[in-house]
């Protein structure tokens, strides 16, 4: 099965160095792993507010046999997670992957119920639903810090002049007192950004943290997409 390296940071053919690590925020796939890390955060909830309630229902409702049937649904519901993050491995990763689930209009009820309860993939899928609430919790939180961070610096020349707005980066502020010397702890431990210079500075690394996390997208997004394949295709054999 043909696998696209889009994700790769290392690619670039001829391009220079230069342009590898400062051309990530102008190349499409860099937004195309940006949207595919951030979906993990919603259908990771999906996943989790489903598979959980489904699980409840069949565990609690397995004595009056009603439970059966509902933890059968589960399970192929298990079955069409593969087939979304098939979907999304082809449009935002560029991989050819798909899977086949059974056709319930093909089959009994009993047979459909059967073949999805043998069929050992969904039972992966499912338990890969939950892999992603949890993933998908961590990543949207450093995604959410590291270019709230990056994209504030970054910034700083055009809002530290302006009233009321401050860059205190620890809220350290004020002074402290040493003997007969008045110190401005701000300004001491480089927290406090007053002056052009150091708003330039501040934006320098502003500009780094945000380079330095567009390749750490890319990155992630081409680790998690290459597992997922792994557990798509393997599971298809």
């Amino acid at each position: 099965m043909e696998q696209s390296q889009q994700f790769d940071t290392t690619e670039g053919g001829g391009q220079s160095l230069a342009s590898r690590v400062f051309g990530v925020g102008f190349r499409r796939e860099t937004y195309h792993s940006l949207a595919y890390l951030l979906a993990r955060f919603p259908l990771g909830i999906a996943y989790f507010t489903v598979l959980v309630t489904g699980l409840s229902l069949g565990v609690g409702l397995v004595p009056v046999v009603v439970g059966i049937p509902i933890l059968a649904g589960v399970l192929a519901l298990g079955g069409y997670i593969g087939v979304l993050e098939a979907g999304l491995l082809c449009r935002l990763c560029g991989r050819d992957v798909s899977i086949t689930l059974a056709d319930p209009n093909e089959l009994s009820v009993t047979g459909y119920l059967k073949t999805v309860a043998t069929t050992p993939r969904n039972y992966l899928l499912v338990a890969f639903g939950f892999v992603s609430f949890v993933v998908g919790i961590q990543l949207f939180v450093a995604i959410t810090v590291v270019f709230s961070l990056g994209f504030t610096l970054a910034a700083t020349p055009f809002l530290y002049w302006i009233p009321g707005v401050e860059y205190n980066l620890t809220g350290l502020r004020g002074t402290t007192e040493v003997g007969w010397l008045s110190i401005d702890t701000g300004s001491v431990v480089g927290t406090s950004i007053n002056t052009l210079p150091e708003a330039l500075a501040a934006s320098v690394v502003g500009v780094v943290v945000c380079l330095a996390g567009l390749h750490a997208v890319n990155l992630s997004a081409w680790l998690f997409a290459e597992l997922t394949e792994r557990v798509l295709t393997s599971l298809s054999e």
